[in-house]
Formats: structure tokens, C-alpha cells, sequence
């Protein structure tokens, strides 16, 4: 019995805590609040933004929660905060604060406080637009028009693999990625997606232009300054390079520094050089046929391109100091063929570049033989002046020779010592005029298919400082190509230089733009130009009609930077014009 009753004691003490337990678990662990009606905050509104947004706030929680968009300032935002009357918050409603962290208001009344926590996030964006279409390689961008991108090429850029840059919405993503390598061979899709899903779908065509027919050139200088011409080897890698780049056209100098690419018989009788060759650049070039300007025309003719000789010195004698009878193979046989100026010195412009006589007929006749030797010689493409032929300095003409010949046809008057006088000028302009048509007809009654071009520099300046009136070589039909030096060192003045030399082109020509192929600087001063600048200039070009460009010099186009430039531009061949 005594052991019965323990039992039974026991299972009355465990049913007793048992119960209890069971009381614990059913139990709240977190009542709600009890809030008195006299303190709470009714409303919470970010009242800066336009439109205002509400805060959400929990009484349970004692939190207030905000969704602002992006372009909102998270820590600079106003609030404007309700309350029970009687209540002090503390921030203050009305002011801006700093959300970047949970922010704490409190508000009392008499005895009672209450805090709230409030947080703000940013809204995810929706925003989807592509802002920019760009592709590096090719120095192309699109043209975006809604949802449409279009895009242009030059003839034969390879569509294959192309790198594409994008510039889109902030916080969006995009398809392909920016920095990928695509196709452009067919219509691309890019798509745009906004942080909070949205999709916006472009669609990129691109269209390939026609092939150009125009001029694309460069200069190579006399082996002073490149080593272009001075081997055969040189000559095949400058071709190549040339061919690989998609020129069509090599300005090959032929003279300069009273000396000559190829063996002149006119240059020895004219100074104190012993043999045709002696005057050569390089008198000891072996070569192929031991010609270097025979092995130029024998290997670039091979690989399509044009070859035209460029006389650089033209009238000029010597740069960076006077010409004398001691310094000058030429004066030192034929001392009277030194132009003179209004101040009874040495003709020059700008103390640098010192001239021959170019008023005088022997002068003149000796450029024509210099000049037609070349052409009869050889199986070249085109001869070149420049901004030196035909050309005198504006204060020239004062020599023995120019002034009888001017006191001759001007009733015994001798020539006004301003330099700049209008009927001087024009006297003087004439017979330079003159010379450029005497040396057209003579090329053309040799061999009419040799082009007669030049490279002047910009008109009226070449007119006010050289007396190059090249519209009247326009209107005259003395030149068929010309090369315009417009070497500027921003894109602002190129254009004003281009588009000027257009406007004379059109209003004393036949209006046929493949006809110019301006000069573009490719190293200067400041070294080499930049790349970007040379792809603006073109594009430029490309702008107003010009189908064609001439680069001084060949070095730099060797450099990897030019190279990328002339590869994205002339990614095909052209075609030379004819004329």
C-alpha cells in the first residue's frame, strides 16, 4: 500500500508541471506594443522629392521604411513628419538628413517617449536606354534613333569580329556585353535591361559604303629624312607597306638641296657636278638597274600604285642661310640666277627658304629641263610642284635681270619699292602663271597621260606670301590634281582651312572634288599628330565630298598608332580617278 501511494503522488506531481509547461509555450513571447493613441507617428513623407514619397511605417516594429529613386541624394533628404498633437520629435520634421544609415526619430510627451527606426533603400531603376554605340577599332560610332541603330563602314572593313563599346543606363546591364568582339556581317540585337527587369530591345544594321575612287597619298622626302629610297630592299618594304595600307599614290621627291633622285645630265651642265649621277642622293645606289627612281616605278607599278615626282625645292636654292657662288653647286656656275630682294639681299621668305631667280627665263628653262628629263625618261605617273614651284617671295624681283625686263615693258619705269603694290604683284604674279602653263603644255605635248599636279599651301595665303595664285591655275587647266598643304593642328582649323580651299576649288574649277586631295601633317613640332585628330580630319573630309588625302610623311605612317588609323580608314582599295 505504501508503495502504491508513492506512485501515485509522483504522476500527480509530473500532470501539475506538466500543465505548466504547456502554459510557457502558448504564451506571446513579443506582445505587440501598446502605444498610447497620444503617441505615434501618422505620416512620413520624403517631401524633397518630386513626386513625394510616403514612408511605410510599422507600429508593430516601431520602423519607418522608405524607396527612393536613384537619382534621389540619400543624404540630403527632406522629410516632413506627423505626429499627435502635444508631442516633441526629435529630429525635427521639415529638415534634410542624411539617410545613408538607419536614422533614429524619437517622440515624447510628458513622461512616455517612443523611438522609430527609419530606413531607406534606393527603388531599383528603370531604366533601360543605350546612351552610346561606339567601335574603337574601326574610329566608327552608331547613330541611335529610338530603338533603330544604324551604322556606316567604309568598303571592305571586315564585319567579322568587331569590338563594340556601349554606354547605357546607369545600374542596367546589356547584351552583348560592352568590351565583346560581334558580327556585324548581319543585323545585331543589343538589349538593355533596367535594374528592376525591364528589357528594351536595339536593333543595330549596318551598311557598308561604296568603294571610293580618289587619290591616297603620301609624301617620301630625299633620304635625309628617310631611308625610303636609299636600297631596293627599302623600296620593296615602303611598296608593301604602302600596298598593305591601300594607298594608290607615292609623292616621290626628285629634287631638293640642288641635288636629284635619278641621274640628271641637265643638272650637271647647270652646276659643278661632274656627271649626271654625281648629283644624285644616293650616286652609289645599286639596286636592281642601279637607278633607284627605276626600281621605285618597276616595284610600285608591280603592286597598282601611281608614281609621281615631286620636285620639293622647286625655285628654291638653299634653307637656313643664304646661297652663295661658295655654298651653291648651281650659283657657283650661273652666280646670276640668285633672286634679290627690295632690300638688295638674297630673296627668301621668312629669313629660311632662299630662291633662284624664278623671273628669270634661264631659271625657268632650266626647271623645264630638269623637269621633262624625267618625264621622257622614265615611265612616271605625274610630276609635282609644290609650294615652292612656281613660286617667289612676295619682296623678290629686285634682281639686274627682273627690273630691266619690268623697266622694258613699263615705258622706262622702274619697279615701286613697295613689294606689295598691286600692279607689281600682278606684273610679277603673271609671268610665275605663265611658267606653270609652259610647263603643263610641255609635259602634256611629251606624254599626255602624266598628271601635272601640285601641293600649293591654303589659298590667299600662298597668293599673299609666295605669289601661288592657284584658282588661276584652276581656271587656266594648268593642273589636274592638287594636294592643298592644310597642315593645322586642331580640328576647328582644319575645317575652317578645308572648307575654304572647297570654296575656291568649286568656283574656279569643274567642280570634280576627286580632283583634291588635301595634305595632311602627320608629325610636327609637338611630334606626332595625334591619331584621333587624323580620323577627324578625314571624316571631315569625307563630310564636304573629298574622297582622297595626302600624308606628310611616310616615317610616321610606319608608326603603330598611324597604322591603325589608315587601316580602319582605307580598309579597301580605291580606285584612282580619272581625269
Amino acid at each position: 500500500m505504501k508503495k502504491y501511494g508513492l506512485i501515485v503522488f509522483i504522476l500527480g506531481i509530473s500532470l501539475l508541471f506538466g500543465s505548466g509547461c504547456k502554459k510557457d509555450v502558448d504564451k506571446d513571447p513579443d506582445p505587440d506594443p501598446v502605444l498610447p493613441d497620444t503617441l505615434k507617428i501618422t505620416s512620413f513623407v520624403f517631401s524633397g522629392l518630386n513626386p513625394v514619397i510616403q514612408g511605410v511605417i510599422d507600429h508593430k516594429t516601431l520602423t519607418i521604411t522608405g524607396s527612393i529613386p536613384r537619382e534621389a541624394n540619400i543624404r540630403n533628404l527632406q522629410v516632413t513628419v506627423t505626429h499627435n498633437e502635444g508631442a516633441t520629435l526629435t529630429p525635427p520634421s521639415g529638415f534634410s538628413y542624411d539617410f545613408i544609415n538607419p536614422l533614429e526619430f524619437s517622440l515624447r510627451k510628458d513622461a512616455q517617449s517612443v523611438k522609430y527606426t527609419a530606413t531607406v533603400s534606393y527603388a531599383a531603376s528603370n531604366k533601360n536606354e543605350l546612351l552610346a554605340v561606339n567601335f574603337p577599332d574601326i574610329f566608327r560610332t552608331g547613330s541611335i534613333s529610338g530603338s533603330n541603330i544604324a551604322l556606316e563602314v567604309p568598303f571592305g572593313t571586315n564585319l567579322n569580329e568587331v569590338l563594340l563599346q556601349l554606354s547605357i543606363s546607369e545600374h542596367a546591364t546589356v547584351t552583348p556585353a560592352s568590351g565583346s568582339l560581334v558580327n556585324l556581317s548581319n543585323p545585331l540585337q543589343i538589349t538593355v535591361k533596367a535594374e528592376n527587369g525591364d528589357e528594351k530591345v536595339y536593333n543595330l544594321t549596318t551598311n557598308v559604303l561604296p568603294q571610293e575612287t580618289g587619290i591616297r597619298a603620301f609624301w617620301i622626302p630625299d633620304p635625309s629624312h628617310t631611308t625610303f629610297l636609299t636600297s631596293i630592299e627599302n623600296i620593296q618594304q615602303g611598296v608593301a607597306q604602302a600596298k598593305e595600307l591601300n594607298f594608290n599614290t607615292l609623292y616621290v621627291c626628285a629634287w631638293a638641296k640642288t641635288r636629284t633622285l635619278y641621274p640628271s645630265q641637265t643638272l650637271a651642265d647647270n652646276s659643278t657636278y661632274t656627271s649626271a649621277r654625281d648629283g644624285m642622293f644616293t650616286p652609289n645606289y645599286t639596286g636592281i638597274s642601279g637607278d633607284p627612281l627605276t626600281d621605285l616605278i618597276q616595284v610600285a607599278h608591280a603592286e597598282g600604285l601611281k608614281v609621281i615626282l615631286w620636285f620639293e625645292y622647286g625655285f628654291m636654292a638653299r634653307w637656313g642661310g643664304a646661297p652663295t657662288p661658295q655654298n651653291d653647286r648651281i650659283l657657283a656656275v650661273k652666280p646670276h640666277w640668285v633672286g634679290i630682294n627690295n632690300q638688295g639681299q638674297p630673296a627668301n621668305y621668312n629669313n629660311s627658304d632662299y630662291y633662284y631667280n624664278a623671273y628669270n627665263p634661264e631659271v625657268q628653262q632650266f626647271m623645264l629641263d630638269l623637269i621633262m628629263e624625267s618625264v621622257n625618261n622614265y615611265d612616271i605617273d605625274g610630276i609635282q610642284g609644290d609650294d615652292r614651284l612656281p613660286a617667289m617671295p612676295r619682296n623678290a624681283g629686285y634682281d639686274q635681270y627682273t627690273v630691266s625686263r619690268y623697266m622694258a615693258e613699263h615705258n622706262g619705269n622702274t619697279p615701286p619699292a613697295d613689294a606689295s603694290n598691286t600692279n607689281w604683284v600682278r606684273w610679277r604674279v603673271d609671268i610665275l602663271n605663265q611658267f606653270g602653263k609652259d610647263l603643263f603644255d610641255a609635259v602634256k605635248a611629251a606624254k599626255p597621260d602624266v598628271l601635272v599636279t601640285n601641293s600649293p599651301n591654303p589659298y590667299p595665303w600662298a597668293f599673299e606670301n609666295l605669289m601661288q595664285e592657284w584658282p588661276q591655275w584652276l581656271q587656266a587647266g594648268t593642273v589636274e590634281v592638287l594636294s592643298v598643304q592644310c597642315y593645322r593642328y586642331n580640328i576647328s582649323s582644319y575645317r575652317y582651312t578645308v572648307n575654304e580651299m572647297v570654296s575656291y576649288f568649286n568656283a574656279n574649277s569643274d567642280g570634280n572634288l576627286q580632283r583634291l586631295a588635301p595634305g595632311i601633317i602627320l608629325y610636327g613640332s609637338a611630334g606626332l599628330t595625334d591619331p584621333n585628330l587624323v580620323v577627324e580630319k578625314m571624316k571631315h573630309n569625307r563630310s564636304v565630298g573629298l574622297t582622297g588625302e595626302s600624308f606628310f610623311y611616310n616615317v610616321p605612317i610606319a608608326d603603330e598608332r598611324i597604322k591603325k588609323v589608315i587601316r580602319a580608314m582605307y580598309p579597301g582599295p580605291a580606285i584612282f580617278p580619272t581625269f
